[in-house]
């Protein structure tokens, strides 16, 4: 690669509002100097490698990160596979042997949380010491605070755990995404009357908001639909105990099973509930889309 490039480094699990203003600034200051954004990430969070207790659930799949970043102009994405040889690496060693050869950086950006290389060593004070030295700039992003506080990933993944969908999104700046494949369910829904598509999430490390029933959004093949989720173990009709993430989509009759489809999250509607019999169910889900329809209204009114 000849282009000298303005880069940052770091995990961005949620890509949050606060990664986000770190984001910008590379691909600023990249339109600004005709250099190249780059952001050099991990496909994975580092602490499922580092086995750090407790291990946090991720919010945004490798999938969703790519996603995310190019929508924000990110040019090139680097993904590294997050590894104990990488983590044992000395910031200086990473630096003079993986990023100043392959990109080049005339400006690494840093945010006030973000480090790299053992022991997390490699921060924006260290960056600094060697940057006259490797030449390269450094630029330093303050945080966006929310109620006083760092937005931070874990205070997004307690919102999500709480049911507090709303909130979370708005710390995210978009609605909560789940991805992964419709799978096969046992077909309760389409007897009842309100079909669903079943999703396998393609990451099994993503976290799932807490039980309950879900407005939900739907993109398949780049068509949008709406729905309701039911995120539980639907206790009616079902007796595995098992978390399940099902959707009713509004006004849709195509089968789904084995396609890719992303579930945006947009507003917790009620719990899950255990009902009397199979009619007081469909009583309450006729009641749930009845709720959503009107919901759907203000959205897009």
């Amino acid at each position: 690669m000849s282009k000298k490039s303005v880069l940052t480094i770091g995990t961005f699990d949620g890509l949050h509002l606060g990664h986000q203003k770190v984001l910008k600034k590379v691909v600023e200051i990249a339109m600004a100097e005709g250099l190249q954004s780059v952001v050099i990430s991990y496909q994975d969070h580092p602490a499922f490698v580092l086995k750090t207790h407790p291990m946090p659930k991720m919010l945004c799949p490798a999938e969703i990160k790519l996603q995310e970043m190019k929508k924000m102009g990110i040019e090139r994405i680097e993904l590294l596979d997050f590894t104990l040889e990488l983590a044992k690496t000395p910031p200086l060693k990473f630096l003079k042997d993986y990023i100043i050869p392959l990109f080049q950086p005339k400006v690494i950006v840093m945010g006030y949380d973000s480090h790299f290389g053992h022991l997390r060593q490699g921060n924006y004070d260290f960056l600094c010491r060697h940057s006259e030295e490797l030449g390269y700039r450094v630029e330093y992003v303050e945080p966006l605070l929310f109620e006083g506080k760092p937005i931070s990933s874990s205070s997004i993944r307690n919102l999500l755990l709480s049911g507090k969908i709303e909130a979370a999104n708005y710390l995210l700046g978009r609605p909560y995404r789940l991805i992964g494949k419709v799978g096969h369910s046992n077909s309760k829904g389409r007897k009842l009357g309100f079909p669903t598509a079943n999703l396998n999430l393609l990451c099994p490390h993503q976290l799932i908001p807490k039980s309950g029933i879900y407005l939900s959004k739907v993109i398949w093949q780049e068509n949008v639909f709406f729905g309701l989720t039911n995120i539980g173990c639907s206790p009616t009709v079902k007796n595995t105990g098992v978390i399940e993430i099902e959707t009713h989509i509004l006004d849709f009759q195509d089968n789904l099973y084995g396609q890719i489809m992303e579930l945006d999250l947009l507003s917790y509607l009620r719990e899950e509930k255990m009902f009397k019999n199979v009619d007081e169910l469909k009583t309450a889900i006729q009641n749930d889309i009845a709720l959503a329809r009107v919901m759907l209204k203000e959205f897009s009114g």
